[in-house]
Protein backbone atom coordinates (compact mmCIF):
# COMPACT_ATOMS: atom_id res chain seq x y z
CA UNK A 1 0.00 0.00 0.00
CA UNK A 2 0.96 3.65 -0.84
CA UNK A 3 2.08 6.38 2.12
CA UNK A 4 -0.86 8.04 0.54
CA UNK A 5 -3.29 5.33 0.75
CA UNK A 6 -2.60 4.61 4.27
CA UNK A 7 -3.40 8.35 4.93
CA UNK A 8 -6.28 8.38 2.88
CA UNK A 9 -7.86 4.66 4.75
CA UNK A 10 -9.31 6.36 7.88
CA UNK A 11 -11.48 8.66 5.41
CA UNK A 12 -12.10 6.59 2.76
CA UNK A 13 -13.69 3.81 4.40
CA UNK A 14 -16.87 4.91 5.26
CA UNK A 15 -17.52 6.63 1.34
CA UNK A 16 -19.59 3.53 0.38
CA UNK A 17 -22.35 4.69 2.37
CA UNK A 18 -21.32 8.61 1.37
CA UNK A 19 -22.25 7.69 -2.66
CA UNK A 20 -24.08 10.85 -3.07
CA UNK A 21 -21.82 13.38 -2.32
CA UNK A 22 -18.00 11.79 -2.59
CA UNK A 23 -16.38 14.57 -3.88
CA UNK A 24 -17.17 16.78 -1.10
CA UNK A 25 -16.99 14.28 1.48
CA UNK A 26 -13.57 13.18 0.75
CA UNK A 27 -12.35 17.58 0.27
CA UNK A 28 -14.09 18.10 3.63
CA UNK A 29 -12.41 15.20 5.85
CA UNK A 30 -8.97 15.76 3.78
CA UNK A 31 -8.84 19.58 5.41
CA UNK A 32 -9.48 18.24 8.68
CA UNK A 33 -6.46 15.92 8.91
CA UNK A 34 -3.62 16.86 10.92
CA UNK A 35 -0.60 15.16 8.69
CA UNK A 36 2.44 17.84 7.51
CA UNK A 37 2.21 18.62 3.97
CA UNK A 38 6.01 17.59 2.35
CA UNK A 39 6.06 18.91 -1.42
CA UNK A 40 8.21 15.98 -3.15
CA UNK A 41 9.22 17.05 -6.39
CA UNK A 42 11.93 15.10 -8.73
CA UNK A 43 13.55 16.32 -12.14
CA UNK A 44 11.44 14.26 -13.88
CA UNK A 45 7.88 15.06 -12.52
CA UNK A 46 5.50 15.20 -14.96
CA UNK A 47 2.59 16.63 -12.98
CA UNK A 48 -0.43 14.44 -10.77
CA UNK A 49 -3.41 14.80 -9.15
CA UNK A 50 -4.26 15.66 -5.64
CA UNK A 51 -7.03 13.33 -3.92
CA UNK A 52 -9.65 16.44 -4.82
CA UNK A 53 -9.16 16.27 -8.21
CA UNK A 54 -7.07 19.39 -8.51
CA UNK A 55 -4.09 19.27 -11.06
CA UNK A 56 -0.43 19.36 -9.77
CA UNK A 57 1.47 21.02 -12.95
CA UNK A 58 4.32 19.26 -14.39
CA UNK A 59 7.73 20.74 -15.09
CA UNK A 60 9.07 22.91 -17.43
CA UNK A 61 11.48 20.41 -18.90
CA UNK A 62 11.56 17.34 -17.14
CA UNK A 63 14.41 15.19 -16.57
CA UNK A 64 16.06 11.84 -15.61
CA UNK A 65 16.55 11.14 -12.01
CA UNK A 66 20.58 11.08 -12.72
CA UNK A 67 20.99 13.57 -15.43
CA UNK A 68 23.00 17.22 -15.24
CA UNK A 69 20.17 20.32 -14.57
CA UNK A 70 20.29 23.89 -15.47
CA UNK A 71 19.73 26.14 -13.22
CA UNK A 72 16.70 27.08 -14.55
CA UNK A 73 15.27 23.53 -14.21
CA UNK A 74 16.42 23.32 -10.71
CA UNK A 75 14.04 26.91 -9.92
CA UNK A 76 11.36 25.01 -10.91
CA UNK A 77 11.43 22.34 -9.27
CA UNK A 78 12.31 24.59 -6.07
CA UNK A 79 8.84 26.65 -6.86
CA UNK A 80 6.79 24.08 -7.23
CA UNK A 81 8.38 22.36 -4.27
CA UNK A 82 7.72 25.09 -1.91
CA UNK A 83 4.39 25.81 -3.45
CA UNK A 84 3.35 22.27 -2.72
CA UNK A 85 5.21 21.71 1.21
CA UNK A 86 3.53 23.06 4.25
CA UNK A 87 0.38 23.44 6.23
CA UNK A 88 -3.61 23.43 5.72
CA UNK A 89 -2.58 27.41 6.06
CA UNK A 90 0.11 27.50 3.38
CA UNK A 91 4.01 27.01 3.08
CA UNK A 92 6.81 29.58 2.32
CA UNK A 93 4.61 32.20 1.51
CA UNK A 94 2.88 31.85 4.78
CA UNK A 95 5.49 31.19 6.86
CA UNK A 96 7.05 34.66 5.57
CA UNK A 97 6.32 38.32 6.60
CA UNK A 98 6.84 41.61 4.61
CA UNK A 99 9.29 42.94 7.76
CA UNK A 100 11.24 39.41 8.43
CA UNK A 101 14.68 38.80 8.67
CA UNK A 102 14.66 35.37 6.98
CA UNK A 103 18.36 33.84 7.98
CA UNK A 104 19.12 31.15 5.18
CA UNK A 105 20.91 28.41 7.51
CA UNK A 106 23.24 26.40 4.58
CA UNK A 107 24.90 23.84 4.88
CA UNK A 108 28.70 23.31 3.83
CA UNK A 109 30.46 20.02 5.62
CA UNK A 110 33.39 20.65 3.61
CA UNK A 111 35.44 23.50 1.32
CA UNK A 112 37.39 23.11 -1.48
CA UNK A 113 40.69 22.23 -1.08
CA UNK A 114 40.08 20.39 1.74
CA UNK A 115 40.27 16.45 1.94
CA UNK A 116 37.12 14.95 1.76
CA UNK A 117 35.18 18.19 -0.56
CA UNK A 118 32.45 16.85 -2.49
CA UNK A 119 29.49 18.59 -4.34
CA UNK A 120 27.01 16.18 -1.99
CA UNK A 121 28.35 17.90 0.99
CA UNK A 122 26.79 21.21 0.41
CA UNK A 123 24.29 23.05 -0.03
CA UNK A 124 23.86 23.73 -3.76
CA UNK A 125 23.89 27.83 -4.32
CA UNK A 126 21.51 28.18 -6.57
CA UNK A 127 18.56 26.84 -4.28
CA UNK A 128 20.17 30.08 -2.34
CA UNK A 129 19.86 32.48 -5.00
CA UNK A 130 16.14 30.56 -5.69
CA UNK A 131 14.39 30.84 -2.03
CA UNK A 132 15.96 34.57 -1.98
CA UNK A 133 14.78 35.69 -5.03
CA UNK A 134 11.20 33.62 -4.48
CA UNK A 135 10.75 35.71 -1.38
CA UNK A 136 12.10 38.80 -2.88
CA UNK A 137 9.70 38.61 -5.68
CA UNK A 138 6.79 38.52 -3.27
CA UNK A 139 7.70 41.07 -0.84
CA UNK A 140 7.93 38.55 1.97
CA UNK A 141 11.76 39.92 3.81
CA UNK A 142 13.46 42.63 4.48
CA UNK A 143 16.77 41.30 5.83
CA UNK A 144 18.13 38.45 4.35
CA UNK A 145 21.16 36.28 6.19
CA UNK A 146 22.83 33.35 4.68
CA UNK A 147 24.46 32.14 7.58
CA UNK A 148 27.16 29.18 8.21
CA UNK A 149 30.33 28.24 10.04
CA UNK A 150 31.75 26.10 7.85
CA UNK A 151 35.36 24.66 8.67
CA UNK A 152 37.61 27.01 6.61
CA UNK A 153 37.76 31.07 6.27
CA UNK A 154 35.00 33.19 5.77
CA UNK A 155 36.52 34.52 2.65
CA UNK A 156 37.43 31.34 0.72
CA UNK A 157 33.74 29.99 1.67
CA UNK A 158 32.22 33.32 0.17
CA UNK A 159 34.15 33.62 -2.80
CA UNK A 160 34.35 29.56 -3.61
CA UNK A 161 33.23 28.68 -7.04
CA UNK A 162 33.22 25.26 -6.20
CA UNK A 163 35.98 24.04 -8.68
CA UNK A 164 33.24 24.52 -11.18
CA UNK A 165 30.21 22.64 -9.55
CA UNK A 166 27.19 24.70 -9.47
CA UNK A 167 27.66 26.74 -12.30
CA UNK A 168 30.10 28.61 -10.36
CA UNK A 169 27.64 30.26 -8.09
CA UNK A 170 29.68 31.79 -5.23
CA UNK A 171 27.57 32.99 -2.28
CA UNK A 172 28.84 36.74 -2.63
CA UNK A 173 28.07 36.89 -6.30
CA UNK A 174 24.29 35.93 -4.58
CA UNK A 175 24.20 38.57 -3.00
CA UNK A 176 25.89 41.14 -5.05
CA UNK A 177 23.59 40.08 -7.50
CA UNK A 178 19.94 39.88 -5.26
CA UNK A 179 21.33 43.38 -3.80
CA UNK A 180 21.69 45.08 -7.03
CA UNK A 181 17.90 44.10 -8.60
CA UNK A 182 16.60 44.73 -4.76
CA UNK A 183 17.73 48.02 -3.83
CA UNK A 184 15.40 48.51 -0.73
CA UNK A 185 16.10 44.97 0.38
CA UNK A 186 18.86 43.98 2.51
CA UNK A 187 21.34 40.91 2.09
CA UNK A 188 24.41 40.04 4.03
CA UNK A 189 26.78 37.00 4.69
CA UNK A 190 27.24 35.68 8.20
CA UNK A 191 30.10 33.85 9.46
CA UNK A 192 28.75 31.68 12.63
CA UNK A 193 32.21 30.50 13.68
CA UNK A 194 32.76 34.07 14.64
CA UNK A 195 29.24 35.96 15.16
CA UNK A 196 28.62 37.36 18.21
CA UNK A 197 27.07 34.58 20.83
CA UNK A 198 25.67 34.50 24.11
CA UNK A 199 25.96 31.49 26.69
CA UNK A 200 22.46 30.21 27.39
CA UNK A 201 20.72 27.23 28.72
CA UNK A 202 17.74 24.94 26.29
CA UNK A 203 14.53 25.94 27.53
CA UNK A 204 12.96 22.49 28.75
CA UNK A 205 14.16 18.89 28.29
CA UNK A 206 17.96 18.67 27.42
CA UNK A 207 18.60 16.02 24.86
CA UNK A 208 22.62 16.04 24.70
CA UNK A 209 23.36 13.22 26.95
CA UNK A 210 26.83 14.77 28.80
CA UNK A 211 25.48 18.55 28.90
CA UNK A 212 22.76 17.98 31.76
CA UNK A 213 22.50 21.61 32.40
CA UNK A 214 21.68 22.51 28.37
CA UNK A 215 24.20 25.08 28.80
CA UNK A 216 25.40 26.01 24.99
CA UNK A 217 27.07 29.22 22.95
CA UNK A 218 24.29 30.45 20.42
CA UNK A 219 24.74 33.09 17.92
CA UNK A 220 22.69 36.13 18.64
CA UNK A 221 21.51 35.84 15.07
CA UNK A 222 19.87 32.73 15.63
CA UNK A 223 17.86 34.25 18.51
CA UNK A 224 17.15 37.55 17.35
CA UNK A 225 16.57 36.93 13.13
CA UNK A 226 12.59 36.67 12.78
CA UNK A 227 12.43 33.32 10.40
CA UNK A 228 15.04 30.31 9.97
CA UNK A 229 15.11 28.48 6.52
CA UNK A 230 17.22 25.23 6.74
CA UNK A 231 19.03 24.11 3.43
CA UNK A 232 20.34 21.17 3.00
CA UNK A 233 21.41 18.81 0.89
CA UNK A 234 20.24 15.26 1.26
CA UNK A 235 22.82 13.03 2.83
CA UNK A 236 23.89 9.70 4.77
CA UNK A 237 25.75 10.47 8.00
CA UNK A 238 27.79 8.22 10.44
CA UNK A 239 26.20 7.94 13.36
CA UNK A 240 22.94 10.45 12.90
CA UNK A 241 22.59 8.17 10.19
CA UNK A 242 21.13 11.18 7.90
CA UNK A 243 22.86 14.75 7.61
CA UNK A 244 19.50 17.05 6.59
CA UNK A 245 17.48 20.16 7.68
CA UNK A 246 18.16 19.26 11.69
CA UNK A 247 21.52 18.04 11.50
CA UNK A 248 22.06 21.00 9.80
CA UNK A 249 21.62 23.31 13.04
CA UNK A 250 24.63 22.01 14.10
CA UNK A 251 26.32 24.83 11.90
CA UNK A 252 24.92 26.99 13.93
CA UNK A 253 27.72 26.40 17.14
CA UNK A 254 29.95 28.95 16.84
CA UNK A 255 33.78 27.77 15.80
CA UNK A 256 35.54 30.37 18.09
CA UNK A 257 34.01 28.38 21.04
CA UNK A 258 33.97 24.63 19.46
CA UNK A 259 36.31 24.05 16.75
CA UNK A 260 35.66 24.99 13.46
CA UNK A 261 34.94 21.42 13.05
CA UNK A 262 32.97 21.73 15.72
CA UNK A 263 34.84 19.03 17.67
CA UNK A 264 34.32 20.81 21.02
CA UNK A 265 30.95 19.54 20.96
CA UNK A 266 31.91 16.12 21.07
CA UNK A 267 32.37 16.33 25.08
CA UNK A 268 28.56 17.41 25.50
CA UNK A 269 26.27 14.43 23.28
CA UNK A 270 25.72 12.98 20.49
CA UNK A 271 25.67 14.65 17.40
CA UNK A 272 21.85 14.56 16.36
CA UNK A 273 21.29 15.13 20.18
CA UNK A 274 23.24 18.48 19.75
CA UNK A 275 21.78 19.52 16.86
CA UNK A 276 17.89 19.07 18.42
CA UNK A 277 19.57 21.38 21.82
CA UNK A 278 20.09 23.72 19.11
CA UNK A 279 17.05 23.49 16.91
CA UNK A 280 15.17 23.98 20.26
CA UNK A 281 16.29 28.10 20.38
CA UNK A 282 14.57 28.68 17.30
CA UNK A 283 13.16 25.78 15.36
CA UNK A 284 13.30 25.88 11.78
CA UNK A 285 10.39 28.27 10.08
CA UNK A 286 11.03 26.10 6.59
CA UNK A 287 13.08 23.39 5.65
CA UNK A 288 14.35 22.37 2.32
CA UNK A 289 16.22 19.34 1.52
CA UNK A 290 17.87 18.00 -1.85
CA UNK A 291 19.22 19.41 -5.23
CA UNK A 292 21.09 18.33 -7.86
CA UNK A 293 23.86 16.62 -5.74
CA UNK A 294 23.27 14.20 -2.44
CA UNK A 295 26.17 13.07 -0.35
CA UNK A 296 26.59 9.31 0.41
CA UNK A 297 29.03 9.26 3.43
CA UNK A 298 32.20 10.67 1.54
CA UNK A 299 30.91 10.02 -1.83
CA UNK A 300 28.70 12.16 -3.84
CA UNK A 301 25.77 10.74 -5.98
CA UNK A 302 23.49 12.50 -8.54
CA UNK A 303 19.97 12.25 -7.29
CA UNK A 304 17.98 15.09 -8.43
CA UNK A 305 15.13 15.77 -5.90
CA UNK A 306 13.87 18.89 -3.74
CA UNK A 307 11.98 18.43 -0.41
CA UNK A 308 10.58 20.86 1.54
CA UNK A 309 7.86 22.12 3.76
CA UNK A 310 7.17 24.05 7.35
CA UNK A 311 7.74 20.89 9.56
CA UNK A 312 11.57 20.49 9.53
CA UNK A 313 11.35 16.29 11.11
CA UNK A 314 8.43 15.49 8.52
CA UNK A 315 11.07 17.11 5.78
CA UNK A 316 13.72 14.92 7.29
CA UNK A 317 11.78 11.88 7.23
CA UNK A 318 10.83 12.03 4.01
CA UNK A 319 14.20 12.17 2.88
CA UNK A 320 15.50 9.39 5.03
CA UNK A 321 12.90 7.62 3.39
CA UNK A 322 13.65 8.74 -0.06
CA UNK A 323 17.24 7.51 0.49
CA UNK A 324 15.77 4.24 1.32
CA UNK A 325 16.09 4.38 5.11
CA UNK A 326 13.33 4.06 7.82
CA UNK A 327 12.53 7.27 8.77
CA UNK A 328 11.46 6.27 12.79
CA UNK A 329 15.09 4.81 13.47
CA UNK A 330 16.58 7.76 13.14
CA UNK A 331 17.37 8.96 16.92
CA UNK A 332 17.46 12.32 16.79
CA UNK A 333 14.03 13.02 14.47
CA UNK A 334 12.54 11.02 17.09
CA UNK A 335 14.11 12.94 19.63
CA UNK A 336 12.44 15.97 17.72
CA UNK A 337 9.13 14.52 17.82
CA UNK A 338 9.09 13.91 21.70
CA UNK A 339 10.30 17.61 22.05
CA UNK A 340 6.96 18.19 19.67
CA UNK A 341 8.45 19.23 16.79
CA UNK A 342 6.90 17.55 14.68
CA UNK A 343 6.31 14.30 12.93
CA UNK A 344 8.70 11.55 11.76
CA UNK A 345 7.22 8.40 10.37
CA UNK A 346 7.30 8.98 6.65
CA UNK A 347 3.41 7.15 6.43
CA UNK A 348 2.06 9.60 8.51
CA UNK A 349 3.08 12.09 6.22
CA UNK A 350 1.41 14.06 3.33
CA UNK A 351 3.68 14.00 0.22
CA UNK A 352 2.80 16.51 -2.49
CA UNK A 353 3.77 16.11 -6.27
CA UNK A 354 5.59 12.58 -5.99
CA UNK A 355 5.27 9.40 -4.20
CA UNK A 356 8.37 8.63 -2.07
CA UNK A 357 7.99 4.93 -3.82
CA UNK A 358 8.59 6.64 -7.43
CA UNK A 359 11.73 8.56 -6.37
CA UNK A 360 13.44 6.23 -3.86
CA UNK A 361 16.72 4.70 -4.20
CA UNK A 362 18.85 3.02 -1.78
CA UNK A 363 21.66 4.94 0.17
CA UNK A 364 22.50 2.01 2.53
CA UNK A 365 22.66 3.30 6.48
CA UNK A 366 26.44 4.19 7.69
CA UNK A 367 26.96 3.08 10.78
Amino acid sequence: MRRRDVLLTPFLAPLAAQEKKPREWVTAAASRDTAPRVGLIPSNFAGSEEIDGRKIRALTKPAALDSTLSAAQLDDMLRLAVELGGGRRGGLVTAMHRDDWVVIKTCVQRCPGEAGFHAGAVTDPRLVAGVLRYLAERGLGRRFTIAEGAPCQSDALWDTTWNGEFDGMSYRAIVQSLAKRHAALRFELLDLNTAPSLEMPVEGRVCAGRNPQGIYHVPRVLRECDKVISLAPLGTMEGPGVALSMLNYLGFAPGARYGDSKQGLQALGEAGEIAVDYFSFHPADYAIVGGSFAGNGSKTRRHNVIIAGTNAPAVDAVGAAVMGLESTSIRHLELAVQRGYGLNDSYSIWTRGSEIEEVKTEFGKLV
